[in-house]
């Protein structure tokens, strides 16, 4: 990456940091408000299984602790449901006999998945998402641990071969669609916001570390690159310590005087335009002082004019009557 690069993704990501806070200061007040997300699950279709078939589904949800049960075409709805940290786990039970479970799910699904806004800014109403779900049929076997190689053997302290189960591959059942249907709150926007602002503030961070890291890489090699400001040898005022052949010292005593006469022409304009700005320039204590004069003169003539009356009033007393 280059420098301008760099400093083109500083710049967007300040930009997009910007755009995130205004989202959020939106959407502050409605997060206080009682409104909830609301999730959806309907049971679809079925595969595997013979059409005389009457399964149902049991559903549990972690966050909060719910569970229900649906047949074929049916829908649940869960609210307050903890995006982050829900699963949901599926058994499949045969609708005549709720006691036979033909099959669990392979894995918890999370939730988390089924719920991403795909724009924190500017969310959609509802997310719709169809999910298959294989169910297994889970079966064990108890054996001694000589019985195959592939087993997993274990021994107690005192050396003796201990029983082992093991779990054999686990059957597919069938297979089961879920249509989820997802309503966010404005809690949920804002923690995707802030996941995303935290996201975009370490873009931010990794690119100005590589900025500097890239300028001081640059300027470093301009140092090197330049002629030294200092020469060697300056020192040395005899013609013996000079580097350069030919160099003589009355043109060193002319160097030096000339650069003397610079400083001292410098110092003297320095000097001059310093004084210039303490006594009459625009920020001097006269020109405000005159400045402050001309605004308040009408304070002054009208305050004169009432002292000069309370103390020297007589003098202009008209002479009594003859």
């Amino acid at each position: 990456m280059t420098i301008a690069e760099a400093r083109e993704e500083v710049s967007k990501c300040d930009q997009e940091i910007q755009s995130i806070k205004a989202v959020l200061r939106g959407i502050g007040k409605l997060v206080n408000s009682s409104e909830t997300n609301e999730l959806k699950i309907t049971f679809t279709t079925v595969d595997g299984l013979p059409e005389t078939a009457k399964p149902i589904i049991a559903l549990q949800l972690s966050s909060p602790i719910v569970d229900g049960t649906l047949a074929l075409g049916e829908t649940i709805a869960f609210t307050g449901v903890e995006t982050s940290m829900a699963l949901i786990t599926i058994e499949a039970k045969d609708a005549d006999n709720t006691s036979i479970v033909l099959g669990t799910s392979s894995d918890p699904i999370e939730v988390a998945t089924l719920c991403a806004l795909d724009d924190p800014k500017n969310p959609k109403d509802e997310y719709i998402t169809d999910v298959p779900i294989v169910i297994v049929a889970s079966t064990t076997a108890t054996t001694k641990a000589e019985e195959e190689t592939k087993k997993h053997t274990a021994t107690d302290e005192e050396g003796e071969e201990a029983t082992t189960t093991m779990v054999t591959a686990q059957p597919v059942v069938c297979t089961v669609t879920l249509k989820v249907t997802y309503k966010p709150s404005a809690k949920d926007q804002r923690e995707e916001l802030y996941d995303l602002l935290n996201k975009t503030s370490q873009r931010k961070a990794t690119a100005m570390a590589e900025l500097r890291e890239l300028s001081t890489s640059s300027t470093a090699v301009t140092t090197t690159t330049k002629d030294p400001s200092v020469r060697s040898g300056f020192l040395n005022k005899g013609g013996g310590g000079n580097s350069k052949k030919g160099r003589s010292s009355s043109e060193e005593g002319g160097r030096e005087n000339g650069n003397d006469g610079a400083a001292k022409k410098k110092g003297f304009v320095t000097t001059a335009k310093r004084w210039y700005e303490r006594a009459t320039g625009p920020d001097s204590i006269a020109r405000k002082t005159a400045f402050w004069a001309v605004v308040t003169k009408d304070f002054w003539i009208f305050f004169g004019a009432v002292g000069f009356f309370h103390f020297r009033g007589q003098v202009l007393a008209l002479p009594p009557p003859v």
